[in-house]
């Protein structure tokens, strides 16, 4: 897969990039307490679930909206970043990017879209609804494993001179991602995936950062991801929780024309 310094036309690296993009990865939480060494990964899961809601909290969220930057330094892409996630199933997020205008991605709980200024609008495969359709589900913040089809171990590793224990999770919608703990703390350090997109698919790494509380949950508010050999970095200056209008989730217009018969 060539880098940006290898031909890659920026169109595509910049899309490609977005699609990879998980609402999952952008929302996700951190365990507060310790996914202990030699945890079964359901344990590890039920600690994690426990400790990213630790009041009870999460079950309240009618929403959550965040709103940020997205930096691609290697391939000079900088650009401001909003997403939305409303309970139990819609998500939509935009990025804009200066000279090339806005790029939308959203799921209604039906129908998962997207339109940008350089493929236009255009319902998601089925391969890329999934991917969306589980980041937008709320219970997947918390993990819950009525989501998966089978939560198997998957091995130990060091990230950062931490020693992470690692769980490789089967979605029900056929998705595989495999996420790393720290054995100490409990955060979620890494997640690993191949996520769908028109290219293919695209293997990403996402490293979280920076975890702080968002009404009684905790929330990563800093990102990494390698992909296609960039770097992309998210940096989320506001998450908010509440209430969202549901019109803010529903199909554009162009979306609608090619649903139609």
């Amino acid at each position: 897969m060539p880098t940006p310094h290898q031909g890659a036309p920026m169109s595509m690296i910049v899309r490609s990039a977005v699609r990879a993009l998980s609402i999952t990865a952008l929302l996700a939480g951190t365990a507060a307490a310790a996914a202990a060494q030699g945890a079964s990964p359901l344990q590890i899961l039920s600690r994690y679930n426990k400790a990213i809601d630790p009041a009870g909290k999460l079950s309240t969220l009618e929403g959550v909206r965040t709103v940020g930057t997205m930096e691609m330094p290697a391939a000079g892409v900088s650009a401001q970043l909003e997403a939305a996630q409303r309970r139990p199933n819609q998500m939509i997020m935009t990025i804009t990017l200066a000279g090339l205008g806005q790029i939308r991605q959203g799921f209604d709980g039906t129908t998962a879209w997207s339109s940008d200024p350089m493929g236009g609008p255009r319902i998601l495969t089925e391969a890329e609804t999934a991917q969306i359709k589980d980041g937008a589900d709320f219970r997947s913040m918390g993990r819950d494993t009525a989501l998966f089809a089978s939560i198997e171990s998957a091995g130990e590793t060091q990230l950062d001179g931490e020693a992470t224990d690692c769980v490789k999770l089967t979605w029900k919608t056929q998705r595989v991602t495999t996420e790393c703990y720290s054995r100490t703390s409990g955060l979620l350090l890494e997640s690993r995936s191949k996520n769908a997109s028109p290219q293919g698919e695209i293997e990403t790494v996402t490293r979280m950062y920076d975890y702080k509380p968002v009404a009684g949950v905790m929330m990563s508010h800093k990102m990494v991801n390698q992909m296609m050999g960039a770097t992309q970095t998210i940096t989320w200056t506001t998450i908010e929780a509440g209430p969202l209008d549901a019109k803010l989730f529903e199909l554009p217009q162009e979306i609608k024309a090619l649903k139609a018969p």
